[in-house]
């Protein structure tokens, strides 16, 4: 499969062209609220790619009309399923709904806030095609919340669509002979997944909420000897602080306190799950020496979850 897609992705007519692919590819995004956002992501999606990628949505109880969004855009693609939470499960489930029941080989995770575009989608695959090693692979962006020069490009708002696209491209251009950057951590905002390590390590722990799941999940991936790494020449645009700033200010206030609040339990719970000792932050973690431990399938895979309660009827 990876040798017919990455035949396919060379033959693509020029690096503004939509990027064509079959059911084998699994495209997933999930939201809480931010509708123009989300609407915003998915039809900078829907110019990015043809073909009958399987697209899953996730709506987390939004309190707007986000399942609205979702409804209107799968009646644009036949190959969509919505799932629709009665209640606000945050980003763990989302994501755990998503590759739990995608049936792709190729697994493509976006935020409601990553603004898709051709080159960065055929970067990530190409990669994928050529590397059957890496496990995880994930973009460059203006902004990922890593702190690394390598991951965060330098970029502003662009004036119009073809000045980001022509960026993307140039990022492209300017990296297609650099190696692939193996990461300590993964940040989940926007990152490809295979078949292959959902087959081997399941899918997240959702005995974290809203933060610390996606680097447990790559975590997991590395001890199963999957590589997990940086993309340099895939570059896609993320929106930062879209779902908080389009809200009234106490509101912000609230969420950035609740956020504040999960990340400090989410990192205990890794800490808890590794038997680490309280580390400051994500960059203390002895990722290294964790990632050196022998796979474990009791310890280290997570059974998929059923999520089917959640599907909406097209």
């Amino acid at each position: 499969m990876l040798a017919r897609l990455l035949s396919t992705l060379l033959r693509s007519s020029g690096a503004h062209a939509p990027v064509a692919t079959s059911a084998e590819i699994s495209i997933g995004m999930a939201a809480y609220g931010n509708a123009a956002t989300t609407r915003h992501a998915l039809s900078d999606l829907f110019a990015s790619v043809t073909g009958d990628f399987e697209l899953i949505l996730v709506n987390d109880c939004s309190p707007d009309d986000t399942l609205e969004v979702f409804r209107e855009f799968a009646r644009r693609h036949a190959n969509t399923r919505i799932y629709s939470f009665d209640r606000n499960l945050e980003y763990c489930h989302s994501l755990n709904a998503f590759l739990s029941h995608a049936q792709g080989r190729l697994l493509l995770f976006l935020s409601n806030d990553i603004f898709a575009n051709p080159s960065y989608l055929r970067q990530l695959l190409k990669a994928a095609a050529e590397h059957p090693e890496c496990g995880i692979l994930r973009g460059s962006s203006n902004f990922v919340d890593n702190s690394s020069p390598l991951h965060n490009v330098a970029a502003e708002r662009f004036a119009t669509k073809t000045a980001y696209l022509e960026f993307a491209a140039d990022v492209a251009r300017q990296h297609r002979s650099s190696p692939l950057v193996d990461e300590r951590f993964l940040v989940g905002d926007a990152f490809l997944v295979t078949r292959q390590v959902i087959d081997r390590i399941g899918t997240v722990d959702t005995r974290f909420h809203g933060y610390c799941g996606d680097q447990d999940f790559a975590l997991r991936a590395r001890i199963a000897g999957f590589r997990v790494v940086l993309v340099r020449s895939a570059f896609v645009y993320h929106q930062n602080q879209a779902n908080i700033s389009y809200l009234p200010p106490d509101e912000q206030k609230r969420k950035i306190d609740k956020r504040i609040a999960r990340v400090a339990e989410a990192l205990t719970e890794l800490q808890k799950k590794y038997g680490v000792a309280e580390q400051g932050s994500v960059h203390d973690f002895p990722w290294e020496r964790l990632a050196r431990q022998a796979f474990d399938e009791a310890r280290h895979r997570v059974a998929p979850g059923d999520y089917s309660r959640y599907l909406l009827q097209r």
